[in-house]
């Protein structure tokens, strides 16, 4: 079974973006992700951070351009990292469900998002935009 994490960024106009979470076959999709270019300088500086060896938390708003919220948790201690999306409960807007999660190295972690970096800079360069 493969545990390789895939994060893949689809650049739209207005800083929107396509992003995709993918392991083993699985894939959770966010869809005009609003404010994608500092979600991607962000989990560089996660990656920066997670290097260092130090145990660390994190967690970002994602949101898209009809409003919908999602929390992308990411934590690493002695030497594991998990990365988990939640979404409000469609039951209540008081609980959250877990849509997608991955645990693995922090190596895995800093070549997916070295993958996602390289891929919204490429589209940045070369004018290369999603339709959406």
């Amino acid at each position: 079974m493969n545990n390789q994490l895939r994060l893949n960024m689809y650049l739209m106009k207005k800083n929107r973006a396509c992003l995709v979470f993918k392991k083993d076959g699985i894939l959770f999709r966010v869809n005009h992700l609003t404010q994608a270019l500092q979600f991607v300088a962000e989990m560089e500086q996660l990656a920066k951070a997670i290097d260092t060896g130090a145990a660390q938390e994190w967690y970002y708003e994602l949101v898209d351009d009809r409003a919908k919220k999602l929390v992308f948790e990411c934590g690493f201690d002695l030497g594991v990292l998990s990365l988990c999306v939640w979404k409000p409960d469609d039951t209540s807007a008081k609980f959250l469900s877990k849509v997608f999660c991955w645990e693995g190295s922090s190596v895995e972690f800093r070549k997916a998002v070295r993958d996602l970096a390289l891929m919204a800079s490429c589209a940045r360069i070369f004018n290369v935009y999603r339709k959406g």
